[in-house]
């Protein structure tokens, strides 16, 4: 690319990010900041302050900083003079990480923002305020894939300003390994078939029907032992279900476990499922297709540009149960098809959501926007 900035500066401003309280809570943005730098970025991130986290810390080679109170804005103008980065590019743009626009305007620092599904369709007038004023501001929105492509545009962005950069995961955690030695690490039973959920237990994560469809796929086959990693509010209801349907040796919850547990979990598993009703664009679909693990997953949003049916994954109509126990049941039993989906998904995965491809994207983004900003300049 002409005129190619070497050491670029990149200030990332989200309210999504973990903290104390809430370990997990944008950990895929944490993600994309890390592999950034790793790419030879310097990044800086500034976040809420939740009062249990130092105010300014170093990690993972990126500067974070935590601010907070009535004039948080005016903190974070004052922080961006100091780090005059080339680009601020806002994630998931809310009430506090869309003040960066004043920022940026101040500063004349090209801004841009990444649109998941969440704040793209969260009710209420602030919310509604903040798009209408933000959206119009940004140079560039990326969406995380098509579906919240399409949920932009009804949200009221313009399509030249749309593109689509999908997620990716952390290949440093994610591969292919031994599922013998995965299972002897954790314990788990070597001739069971195991199917494998990770997420927040949630209605919308459709756990319910995962849970009902085992109900009907017990009566197949008591050959299989599902394990729900992820909490949430639905918890206790689900293990209550779990009893009255006799389902006890068949399904354990794990609770939550940081990201460097999951690994072999991925590996020990025979197949991944996500029965949501609705997902933007999954990473933990991601995590499995880089762990060679095949997957059964809902007919939903952005699931259908991450899998193909009957090539790199079984899809089926989010809250059908009975064709939910059907998939599973095929995909346990069938060896070849569990190899081949799992080859398959790799190459997928390889070719179209690695880290490489998503941080390529992301630099020559960066780097349209310097060039066009030089050229206003001059």
């Amino acid at each position: 690319m002409k005129n190619k900035k070497e050491n670029l500066s990149i200030c990332i401003i989200t309210t999504w990010f973990p903290n104390k309280k809430q370990p997990v809570f944008g950990s895929f943005i944490y993600l994309f900041a890390k592999c950034l730098a790793k790419f030879g970025v310097t990044v800086s991130l500034i976040v809420p302050h939740t009062g249990e986290e130092e105010t300014v810390t170093s990690k993972d080679s990126m500067t974070i900083y935590r601010i907070g109170g009535k004039f948080f804005l005016l903190s974070m103008i004052r922080l961006i003079d100091q780090i005059m980065p080339d680009v601020i590019h806002v994630q998931a743009p809310d009430f506090f990480s869309s003040a960066a626009i004043i920022a940026a305007k101040l500063k004349n620092i090209p801004i841009i923002a990444t649109v998941h599904r969440g704040e793209l369709v969260a009710p209420g007038k602030l919310m509604h305020l903040v798009r209408k004023f933000a959206f119009p501001r940004f140079r560039k929105i990326i969406a995380v894939s098509e579906f919240s492509k399409s949920l932009a545009l009804e949200a009221g962005v313009e399509a030249n300003k749309l593109m689509v950069i999908y997620n990716s995961c952390d290949e440093s955690l994610f591969s292919k390994r031994d599922k013998f030695m995965a299972r002897q690490k954790l314990g788990l039973p070597a001739e069971k078939k195991i199917i494998l959920f990770v997420g927040n237990l949630v209605k919308i994560k459709g756990i319910y029907t995962l849970v009902e469809s085992c109900k009907v796929l017990q009566s197949h086959t008591p050959d299989f032992f599902v394990l729900i990693i992820g909490d949430g509010i639905e918890r206790a209801n689900l293990e209550s279900l779990v009893t009255s349907y006799g389902l006890g040796e068949n399904i354990k919850f794990l609770g939550y476990l940081e990201p460097s547990n999951l690994p072999p979990y991925y590996n020990a598993a025979d197949t991944f499922v996500l029965p949501s009703f609705v997902e933007g664009h999954s990473v933990a679909l991601l995590e499995s297709m880089a762990s060679g693990l095949p997957i059964v997953a809902s007919r939903v949003g952005g699931n259908l540009e991450t899998l193909e049916d009957d090539f790199n994954g079984l899809l089926f109509e989010a809250g059908d149960t009975a064709i939910l126990a059907e998939k599973l049941f095929k995909i346990i039993t069938d060896e070849n098809l569990r190899k081949q989906l799992a080859s398959n998904g790799l190459e997928t995965y390889l070719k179209k959501f690695s880290t490489d491809v998503q941080i390529q994207n992301f630099l020559n983004l960066y780097q349209s926007l310097l060039n066009h900003s030089n050229k206003l300049i001059r």
